[in-house]
């Protein structure tokens, strides 16, 4: 490969990782994701319970995350079902994290499993993700009474659906973009194709092995922040090692960039009211450029969830060096899986979309 092919290929994948989608801002949306973060972090805190109020928050941001802008019946059975999943993720975090072998067990099974959603495409791809980050997070934070950690997570992601629901369809569709064909197609699909083809079910055994592998090691050498190792795994592994290999760079690059910002206001104030305040200023910005690319919404998921958890667990600048130590951690393991398990077989496509309504 000469000189020429070299920067041809270069300028290839940068054009992969930076691409910007020529998506309309929804304000409305943008104000609706910033309160399903900031009404419960606020709350927490004014109530002398912040770790709730986080739980509250995280279970607001997540289920308002996957909404997508489609009409109303699509958008209200995603929130729905990221909601129901997200109240058994923290159920089965919270009871299996005293032992740490159950804690393996269920990583494995509820992130390989969840990760088949992307038969329904880019939204069913981020609520699989999504759904397998609430359990990952929710089992590394301390353990909360199991009750109010549920009532808790329950109530903030009902009061995001609510919010994004009343916030309108979001962008429009662009032209000659599927829509989702619904839940019950969805399972159905998921399951015939984890039957008659390796794609799927190679893409959930790497993404099981890799997060109950990391979750292991975290666990057993008591790593601060360990979850975050899974985390980024679990947001990069795709199913072919050049995807892998793009999200690895948007995520690195976008969560680097997002650090730094935490890292600015984490050093400026360790009051929580005013991490909170930060907090919500990044959810509104990440809801606004959501649509626009991956990378953008990395890079302001990472200093949302960084202020998020700092206005509870406030750690100084020191939280955000376990972050990039532990992102890194994770890219190197997601990146080993990708070429190691299953790297050269047939599964270098993702598998195709469903046929629309």
């Amino acid at each position: 490969m000469d000189a020429q092919d070299q920067i041809e290929q270069v300028e290839q994948v940068a054009d992969e990782v930076f691409r910007v989608g020529e998506r309309e801002i929804d304000w409305g949306i943008a104000f609706a994701g910033m309160l399903a973060v900031a009404l419960p972090l606020l709350i927490g805190l004014a109530l002398g319970e912040p770790t709730l109020g986080l739980l509250a928050a995280l279970g607001g941001l997540n289920v308002a995350l996957v909404i997508p802008g489609r009409e109303v019946s699509d958008r209200w059975a995603w929130g729905l079902l990221c909601l129901i999943g997200s109240v058994v993720a923290v159920a089965l975090a919270d009871i299996t994290q005293p032992n740490i072998a159950a804690c393996v067990v269920v990583t494995f099974v509820w992130t390989g499993a969840w990760s088949t959603l992307r038969v329904a495409g880019k939204h069913g791809a981020l609520t699989g993700f999504v759904l397998g980050a609430v359990f990952i997070i929710t089992n590394g934070l301390p353990a909360q009474p199991l009750g109010p950690a549920v009532a808790a997570l329950a109530i903030g992601g009902a009061a995001g659906l609510v919010l994004m629901l009343i916030a309108g369809g979001g962008p429009a569709p662009v032209q000659g973009e599927a829509t989702w064909p619904g839940i019950a197609v969805t399972f159905r699909a998921v399951w015939s194709r984890l039957q008659i083809s390796p794609v799927l079910r190679h893409h959930a055994l790497r993404i099981g092995l890799a997060t109950a592998a990391s979750v292991l090691a975290y666990r057993l050498i008591d790593l601060s922040y360990g979850y975050w190792v899974a985390l980024t795994i679990l947001a990069i592994l795709q199913p072919d090692p050049h995807a892998s290999r793009i999200r690895s760079i948007q995520r690195s690059t976008g969560s680097f960039i997002g650090i730094l910002i935490a890292a600015v206001f984490v050093y400026l104030s360790g009051d929580p009211w005013v991490l909170a305040a930060a907090a919500s200023l990044m959810a509104f910005a990440l809801f606004a450029m959501r649509e626009r690319s991956y990378h953008w919404l990395v890079m302001l998921l990472t200093p949302t969830a960084l202020l998020m958890v700092s206005s509870v667990f406030y750690s100084g600048v020191g939280l955000t060096e376990y972050r990039v130590l532990n992102t890194v951690l994770g890219i190197v393991i997601a990146l080993a899986a990708s070429w190691l398990l299953w790297g050269n077989d047939e599964i270098g496509k993702p598998p195709p979309p469903l046929t629309p309504r």
